[in-house]
């Protein structure tokens, strides 16, 4: 088979590793265009394995993957399948019916839960118990898609996003070759959505990353999970007269009654009340500073602090 694959960052480049270890025809790949940022440029993740392979694979960063242009040169390769994964550009049907069994995408959720940009994220953030991995028929509409294969994953309680990630990556590259051995086969199922079911995963904004402590300790613990390592969510702190974003990076419940952004601190350990209990706060990290532990930035600040 003549595969396309499609993907971006980290979680892509894993499985596009792991497709060229097993021997998969990988024609040619197609990535999100380089960036600068800083001063510096940020190179696709995938590009940076493709580069391992230079001998097996073209590399295409269009900045519009379905405008006619780029559908005429990625057409040349007479592929099989297209393989989409976190690829960044929604794809129009003209795309998706050039190869000659269509495309394919590997999303990370229990379609139809969490439909979008950032299905991990939002697992987490609603405190859900399980997820996993859908392997669907790629259509125009978003994650909508007949279901070919899903496998489910408990998410634990202390579970943070980077270790949910990498545990949903690990799952879906033996589940990527089962189905590519389907299609080898001609044997593909395909299974249509509950439409009553759908929930959706919309993008990571700063809104939906801020702490409010007027919600309950394990619904900002959660908050939490979702965004560690990076982004983070974020309270806002006041330290003497400048008002400033906290970053918090871990975090743990405790029984402790405290009003909300009530603060105390016994030994290492810094309390900060929410609704119902309280939050220690283990790692932090002040704007335009390091990370830190908690009880440092709290010794630093001398007492002349108050969380918003």
């Amino acid at each position: 088979m003549k595969i396309v694959f499609f993907g971006t960052p980290k979680f892509a480049a894993n499985i596009l590793s792991y497709l060229f270890e097993k021997k998969v025809n990988i024609v040619a790949l197609v990535t999100q265009p380089d960036v600068k940022k800083n001063g510096r440029e940020n190179i696709s993740e995938t590009k940076k394995i493709s580069s391992l392979y230079l001998d097996k694979t073209d590399v295409y960063q269009p900045e519009k993957a379905s405008e006619p242009e780029f559908i005429n040169e990625i057409k040349k390769y007479n592929a099989d399948l297209f393989i989409v994964v976190a690829y960044g550009q929604i794809l129009r049907q003209a795309l998706l019916d050039v190869p000659k069994q269509g495309s394919i995408n590997v999303h990370a959720s229990l379609l139809p839960k969490y439909r979008g940009a950032a299905p991990i994220q939002h697992s987490i953030l609603n405190g859900e118990k399980k997820t996993g991995i859908t392997i669907q028929k790629l259509v125009r509409k978003m994650d909508a898609g007949p279901i070919i294969l899903q496998k489910e994953i408990e998410i634990k309680e202390d579970m943070i996003f980077s270790e949910l990630e990498e545990e949903l990556c690990l799952m879906s590259k033996p589940l990527l070759l089962e189905v590519l051995e389907m299609y080898k086969k001609n044997d593909v199922p395909f299974v249509n959505q509950d439409e009553s079911k759908v929930t959706f995963a919309h993008k990571i904004t700063k809104e939906i990353r801020e702490i409010d402590f007027e919600n309950d300790a394990k619904k900002i613990y959660d908050q939490i999970r979702a965004f560690s390592l990076k982004p983070a969510a974020f309270c806002k702190v006041k330290i003497q007269d400048n008002q400033k974003e906290l970053k918090i990076f871990e975090a743990k419940i405790t029984d402790k009654n405290l009003k909300p952004r009530e603060v105390i601190v016994e030994g290492s350990s810094v309390l900060v009340g929410c609704r119902d209990s309280s939050l220690e706060f283990i790692e932090v990290q002040l704007e335009g500073k390091k990370k830190m532990r908690a009880s440092d930035f709290m010794r630093g600040a001398q007492g002349k602090i108050s969380f918003l």
